[in-house]
């Protein structure tokens, strides 16, 4: 076909793949002057391209392939789509192209561009690493979800009787594999599955062979934590979920796309995600042993203030490194709460639970809020610098060569009605602050960040008899740029990082 002219205004310029369905040509439009992609059927049978076309034609949405034209030529069937200069998921997984916050983004895409064609009565059926382009060119990195051949659609006669099969098995959901009707949890499975295989670098379901990889579907299947125990424990609970044979069980569209939106800025965004080693199994960035590590450390550091004669300070130390290390989600998060000191230092310490609010989930924030308001309080009395908080007074001189003076001079006064009042508040702000940040409307966001600071200095008028020194300028405007970078990140994660993605592949 290299050459010809199809359907009157068409050229085919050159092959650039093929797959079960039919040859793909880059094309281009002589009418409105455009390249186009041209699906050219191989086989006999035109339904799937039929139904392609319908399923296609419903759908507006920039995370879909758009499809131009539908026509026959030489008596078999052309499909005419929107040219997409990229790579498809399952290459660039394999090659490296993606990090661990690119990847999010590519979630992201996904659920908005399914959400579309669920509200639209398109459910997909057959979505996997090779149907899921990621755009190469410049501006934002998009990625598209195409071949909506098996799709079903609502009001139109199925491809397949009850009972029948259709679809690719190592991605199918259990439901589709048993040959039920599927809708929009059978999709989410899917998606489940391909984020699974590019995080991890190996496909749960697939076995040695057919036979034993169609014996694990509908099966528990190992949590993602057992390949990833680095990547955030929400991420993997949310992504585990997903894939419950059971399709009531699994988090709908929109509860897998805010777990994505929230927790992306934590990921990494230098290293690529994954490729399984010989064994199967890719290396890891943060495993127990790194926890355990730490924690051996900060024994040793205790230990040699002890040894030169500081077990005050190793006890004031240890009683607020610790309960970090073991509550943290993530090694780096640990060391969050050794920021309110530092704040209140700077006369802002009111910003830090919107600090704290930027941190995993919803007990974990909490945590680090209580704790930040512990590490404030300590810091206060230890060294006199920061609000006084009205919670204990300076210890005695020498505190910190005296186990017995630190204990009673510095944490026993935490235990005060004042002082829990304080980490209470720090919690609960911690944690509200955190649920403004998924707020997918940033205008939504910045209001409720101007409610949440005037709450929060309310709240802190009422404690330590007031003398938290609270600054409600200062609330605000740390709370509106918190949530402005926070946005500005996301926003900015869809943009094309360090040219990765660059050689033009087929669709």
């Amino acid at each position: 076909m290299v050459g010809e002219l199809t359907m009157g205004r068409f050229r085919v310029l050159e092959r650039i793949g093929s797959g079960g369905m039919g040859t793909v040509y880059r094309g281009y439009d002589e009418r409105l002057q455009r390249a186009v992609a041209l699906k050219v059927l191989d086989g006999a049978d035109s339904g799937r391209f039929r139904r392609e076309a319908q399923a296609v034609a419903r759908l507006n949405h920039p995370g879909i392939v758009i499809l131009y034209e539908l026509g026959f030529e030489a008596g078999r069937p052309l499909l005419v789509n929107e040219l997409v200069e990229g790579r498809d998921l399952a290459a660039l997984a394999r090659e490296g192209g993606l990090s661990d916050r690119d990847l999010a983004v590519v979630g992201l895409d996904l659920c908005d561009a399914l959400a579309h064609a669920h509200d639209r009565g398109v459910v997909h059926r057959d979505l996997k690493p090779q149907n899921i382009m990621v755009c190469s060119g410049p501006g934002p990195r998009r990625a598209k979800l195409m071949d909506f051949g098996i799709a079903t659609i609502n009001g139109a006669p199925g491809l397949t009787a009850t009972g029948e099969v259709i679809g690719t098995l190592a991605y199918m959901s259990p439901e589709q594999a048993e040959g039920e009707e599927v809708s929009a949890p059978s999709d989410v499975y899917s998606l489940a599955l391909t984020l699974f295989e590019a995080w991890a670098g190996q496909n749960p379901v697939i076995g040695r062979t057919p036979a034993e990889t169609s014996r694990r579907i509908g099966t528990a299947l190992p949590s993602l934590g057992q390949w990833r125990p680095d990547l955030p424990l929400e991420l993997r609970d949310c992504v585990d979920s997903a894939l419950d044979p059971g399709p009531e069980l699994r988090p709908t569209l929109s509860e897998l796309r805010d777990t994505l939106w929230s927790l992306a800025p934590e990921l990494d965004a230098s290293a690529s995600v994954p490729a399984p080693g010989a064994d199967g199994t890719p290396p890891l960035r943060e495993t127990r042993g790194a926890r355990l590590g730490a924690i051996l450390l900060l024994a040793g550091a205790l230990a040699a203030l002890a040894f030169v004669g500081r077990p005050g300070l190793g006890l004031a130390v240890g009683l607020l490194v610790v309960p970090a290390l073991l509550l943290a989600s993530r090694l780096r998060h640990a060391a969050v709460p050794a920021a309110a000191p530092l704040l209140g230092a700077l006369g802002v310490a009111l910003a830090y639970p919107a600090v704290a609010g930027a941190c995993g989930r919803l007990w974990e924030r909490c945590s680090l809020g209580a704790l930040g308001w512990c590490y404030l309080a300590v810091g206060s009395m230890a060294t006199g610098l920061g609000p006084p908080l009205g919670v204990g007074h300076h210890p005695a001189a020498g505190w910190a060569s005296s186990a017995g003076q630190a204990f009673h001079g510095l944490i026993v006064p935490l235990l005060s009605a004042e002082s829990v009042a304080g980490a209470l508040v720090f919690a609960g702000a911690a944690a509200t602050f955190g649920l403004l940040l998924r707020a997918r409307q940033l205008a939504v966001a910045l209001l409720g960040g101007m409610v949440w600071s005037a709450a929060l200095v309310g709240a802190v008028g009422l404690i330590a008899g007031g003398r938290l020194e609270a600054q409600p300028l200062v609330v605000a405007v740390a709370a509106v740029s918190a949530i402005a970078v926070r946005y500005g990140a996301l926003r900015g994660l869809s943009r094309r990082s360090s040219g990765r993605v660059q050689a033009p592949a087929p669709v």
